[in-house]
């Protein structure tokens, strides 16, 4: 089956009129379509296959410039219809086709060369303040280097089969941060303490039993200092207590992109105290 593009990830559709584009401006677009036509056109060795970017444009053509996509296009495809179709697509779709574009050159050229081109889109969205990047050929929310090296260590820990469980979870918890136009930052918050909880469990031995239960249970009880118990108690206590994650909404919402972040950066560190203190 193949993955999902980036619009079908978090539920988007085509709209019947261009979308103003508050996440990827024209100027933004322009930048990058040069990096791709640049990368393309002076592929790095003679010995690498063409790539089929205008088969991969055609029914965005279509959509997007509302005309039957030519054959072969006068002037050659970068001449109109790729810069055009980049620049006029709705802000999702220029995602989509970022995404299909990393996937064509990994299969074809190798993983290597779709890294390259991303470090090239990458570094424009990053000059431009977009906070969005390539990663592993899908677009996702750019964070703190230093969170993200921290989620990076803690979804390789979670990998281990008798992870699953929280590893799915934490994965939940990082789409619903990356979901556009808006986050779902209440679930990206239940999600990321979820997957603390379940990791926790795993490690005494339990099932569904909530955190701050387990805390007064061995090997925890005798094992962590009372300080770092208060600090993980802490974040446990605002799952609970945040309208909207642990409990129903009824007032606006108290849980922001600050704090989204904030649940995922602390529950992995968490995570990785548990396993490092409590090896399997």
């Amino acid at each position: 089956m193949a993955e999902r593009l980036f619009s079908e990830r978090h539920g988007f559709s085509p709209q019947p009129e261009p979308q103003v584009d508050d996440y990827l401006p024209g100027w933004v677009r322009e930048a990058i379509t040069n990096e791709i036509r640049e990368f393309v056109q002076n592929k790095p060795s003679i010995e690498l296959p063409d790539l089929e970017l205008y088969s991969l444009f055609r029914p965005y053509i279509w959509q997007v410039l509302q005309r039957q996509p030519p054959t072969n296009p006068y002037g050659g495809p970068w001449a109109m219809y790729i810069p055009r179709t980049l620049l006029q697509c709705s802000w999702y779709q220029c995602y989509d086709i970022l995404e299909q574009i990393s996937r064509l050159i990994n299969q074809q050229w190798g993983q290597e060369y779709s890294v390259e081109l991303s470090e090239r889109v990458n570094a424009v969205l990053a000059r431009n303040g977009i906070p969005w990047k390539i990663e592993q050929c899908q677009v996702i929310r750019t964070l703190h280097p230093q969170v993200e090296e921290q989620i990076q260590e803690v979804r390789a820990l979670l990998t281990n089969p008798k992870f699953k469980g929280p590893d799915e979870q934490y994965e939940k918890a990082l789409g619903y941060l990356n979901r556009r136009p808006e986050p779902d930052e209440e679930n990206c918050v239940k999600d990321a303490v979820g997957a603390m909880e379940a990791v926790a469990n795993i490690i005494a031995g339990t099932d569904g039993v909530q955190l701050n239960t387990l805390l007064d249970r061995e090997p925890f009880r005798s094992s962590i200092h009372p300080t770092i118990r208060q600090s993980i108690e802490k974040i446990y206590a605002y799952r609970g207590a945040a309208p909207g994650v642990g409990h129903g909404q009824v007032g606006p919402s108290v849980v922001g992109l600050a704090e989204a972040r904030w649940a995922l950066a602390t529950s992995a560190a968490i995570i990785l105290y548990f396993v490092s203190k409590f090896p399997q």
